[in-house]
């Protein structure tokens, strides 16, 4: 597995890998054109392109109950500021896709920032929206999903 360390600006130092595989890495594009960049997707890109890697998660509801339970219920998600609306990151989660789709970052779940504390994330109005959510849906009957989680994980290019 490739690692890098890198400073996003913050002063923290993220250290960041990937091992070219898993179902989070993009298709090779070897042989194929990239489709044209959006002016928001190349925004975006540029900005990426300044911090190197940045962080994402997925809101996935789990059961405390079944173990083998577990549901996405909302990813990619990039948080700018703790206030971010669910309309601002779900039109975040579709240009990220769109951008992942076509070959120009990576999005990993399972290799968070090392140093970087998501707070923006954790400290979110929509993350404990999804709590609240996710704790009034486990008092129905037989609801599996009971446990909120937030799956940590990073943005790379390509």
């Amino acid at each position: 597995m490739e690692h890098h360390e890198h400073s996003c600006g913050c002063g923290c130092h993220h250290h960041h890998g990937h091992d070219g595989g898993g179902q989070n890495r993009p298709v090779s594009q070897a042989g194929r054109e990239r489709p044209p960049l959006t002016e928001t997707q190349a925004a975006f890109l540029d900005y990426l392109s300044h911090y190197r890697y940045l962080p994402v998660a997925r809101f996935v509801t789990a059961s405390s109950r079944e173990e083998e339970f577990a549901a996405v219920s909302l990813a990619p998600v990039f948080i700018q500021t703790r206030g971010d609306t669910m309309e601002q990151v779900r039109e975040m989660g579709t240009l990220l896709t769109s951008l992942e789709e076509g070959g120009y970052l990576s999005i990993d779940y399972d290799l968070p920032l090392s140093g970087y504390g998501y707070e923006e994330f954790k400290e979110s109005e929509l993350y404990a929206y999804f709590c609240r959510t996710v704790e009034e849906a486990s008092r129905r009957k037989g609801f599996l999903g009971d446990l909120p989680v937030l799956e940590l994980g990073s943005i790379a290019p390509l």
